[in-house]
């Protein structure tokens, strides 16, 4: 591999190694890579109506790459709208309760004044209209149990239709291919028009933000535990000369390989030129200087890099 990396050098040119001060630790030989690269699919079945993206694009996360026909679900989802406001307005219709209530409050009434009739003089009312007075009240309390549980099963449909509108809109957002990342459009798989299934490969996009730098140290001389974390000063030959970047360590192998090195990789931040290109690129040889003599770098600028493509991003800068 290493012999690899040195005949790929002669073909390119002098490697790079890294300005370094006598107590850094130097990788040479160095390839950089990408970090963030997403074959971006379909999640929808359809006919795709728009494709904005195209190669060359530079995207941000969020942006529409790519457009299916939504018109069945948009109106899927307009129908349970319609639903869950029917289920809503007879939810909160209690009309039926406080009619029951009243009545219940009237043949009780009815009924407690048969009884007084024939306390005043036996025999007024017949047990009959007793009974049937008292049934009377028994209806009405059991009108108000049946128009509670009416009430309670239109907040169920409710809830069943709000639900089938959520799923309407799930389906519509899926319909709705967004950039998960931030980076440069490589590819365009698909073309207006086309019928794409769920999986199906639409576009490549490359992150060229923050790149990857990859290289082999010497076990016997060096310690993994001292290397974490702690800042790199990067160097490479660009076609307009020599160029460095900061970044730090964000990887060290647990494991040595049968020549007795192991993988440490750091993470740098590119920038871009004054024509709007970025100045380090997948595939450079670089030389890290890897400064064990300085603190590891905080959390906060860790933090950053995690959240790179996420907006909240904008919040951790700030």
């Amino acid at each position: 591999m290493t012999l690899a990396i040195l005949l790929l050098a002669a073909a390119v040119g002098q490697v790079p190694g890294p300005t370094a001060s006598p107590s850094d630790v130097e990788v040479d030989h160095c390839l950089v890579s990408l970090i963030d690269q997403v074959n971006v699919p379909a999640q929808e079945t359809g006919m795709l109506v728009t494709i904005p993206a195209y190669r060359g694009r530079i995207v941000a996360d969020g942006d529409l790459l790519a457009q299916i026909d939504d018109r069945t679900a948009a109106k899927q989802a307009e129908i349970a709208k319609f639903r869950h406001d029917k289920a809503t307005t007879e939810a909160a219709n209690d009309i039926d309760v406080r009619y029951a209530t009243k009545a219940a409050e009237v043949a009780l009434k009815e009924h407690e004044v048969f009884e007084q009739s024939n306390k005043e003089s036996r025999g007024t009312i017949s047990k009959i209209q007793l009974d049937k007075a008292w049934l009377a009240y028994q209806r009405a309390v059991l009108q108000i149990e049946q128009a509670a549980m009416n009430q309670k099963i239109a907040g169920l449909a409710a809830s069943e239709s709000r639900a089938e509108m959520e799923g309407a809109q799930m389906v519509m957002d899926r319909c709705r291919t967004e950039s998960p990342i931030n980076g440069v459009v490589v590819q365009v798989y698909r073309q207006e028009g086309e019928w794409v299934r769920p999986g199906d490969p639409l576009l490549r996009i490359i992150g060229l933000k923050w790149l990857k730098v990859e290289g082999t140290l010497d076990a016997d001389q060096h310690d993994p535990a001292r290397l974490i974390h702690r800042p790199v000063t990067v160097t490479v030959r660009t076609p307009t000369g020599m160029q460095q970047f900061s970044g730090w360590v964000n990887f060290v192998s647990p494991e040595i390989d049968a020549t007795g090195a192991f993988d440490i990789s750091a993470v740098v931040e590119n920038r871009q030129t004054d024509k709007g290109y970025w100045a380090l690129a997948p595939g450079d040889i670089a030389g890290i200087a890897v400064h064990i003599d300085r603190q590891p770098v905080a959390e906060r600028e860790l933090a950053r890099f995690r959240n790179r493509n996420e907006k909240s991003a904008a919040l951790i800068e700030n």
